[in-house]
């Protein structure tokens, strides 16, 4: 399953899993195996979802990430219904302390698209699903303790360098296999991104591991024929207050 926006490929990841036990001393491959079919149970399982994601987006001065030159924060709800379908509805925003109004709102968001900063216009796919699995070598790193929990560390890397692939590592409880953090890197810089980190922690909802902090890293260069700005940004997404399965309305996502 392809996701046309980051969240979407967060929630992709092997990232909503039902719980269940039993660590022993697996390979590498049996740990793959089991996040692809933990991933289908919840494919078959889950239909739709609504979070609460409250944003803070910091545009830094210069590569240092010392002084701020903007803070933008906003509160929006997410409705997901799958296979790929997704739309933002922002409830509030301010700018440097300031709120906004909503047709500011729309303005201040078609800036930051216009800037570098952009929502679904790419696509991302899991390393962990039986689709790109063939795309990536897996190397089971070793253990580790994270959030007080063991772990396994599994690095993933591409074969062969390609946009729209990662690189990087998933820590796997070892008490219940689940995904509880990843951090990751494109395998290939797109064209306007000098640099570009993400990673994101887990939290138990219910019966599943839903995204509980996403934070990514970016440096944007913005060119014709020569550069005429780079911008520097951190981006932390925490989100909260999960509704699973609330039967969504088409007309959410058509606007009607």
């Amino acid at each position: 399953m392809k996701h046309t926006c980051l969240v979407g490929a967060v929630l992709a990841m092997g990232l909503l899993y039902p719980q269940f036990g039993g660590a022993g001393n697996p390979t590498v491959q049996n740990i793959i195996s089991e996040l692809q079919r933990t991933d289908a149970a919840r494919e078959a399982s889950i239909h739709d979802m609504v979070y609460t994601a409250e944003t803070t987006v910091v545009e830094w001065e210069d590569v240092s990430r010392t002084t701020v030159k903007s803070e933008t924060l906003s509160m929006r709800t997410v409705y997901v219904r799958e296979p790929d379908q997704m739309r933002n509805e922002y409830l509030s925003m301010s700018v440097d302390g300031r709120e906004l109004g909503k047709k500011e709102i729309q303005r201040e968001l078609a800036r930051q698209r216009r800037g570098g900063r952009s929502e679904g216009e790419r696509e991302y796919q899991s390393p962990f699903s039986p689709e790109a699995t063939d795309l990536y070598k897996f190397t089971l790193k070793g253990e580790d303790v994270f959030a007080g929990q063991a772990v396994w560390l599994v690095d993933f890397r591409p074969k062969e360098p390609e946009e729209n692939l990662f690189a990087g590592t998933a820590f796997v409880s070892q008490s219940a296999y689940q995904v509880v953090f990843v951090e990751m890197v494109p395998a290939v810089l797109p064209g306007v991104l000098k640099e570009f980190s993400m990673n994101v922690r887990f939290a138990p909802v219910g019966e599943y591991w839903l995204p509980s902090v996403f934070s990514m890293d970016m440096r944007v260069r913005i060119s014709f024929l020569v550069t005429l700005a780079e911008r520097i940004f951190s981006i932390e997404d925490r989100y909260s207050d999960y509704r699973l399965n609330v039967g969504l309305d088409e007309r959410i996502f058509t606007g009607e």
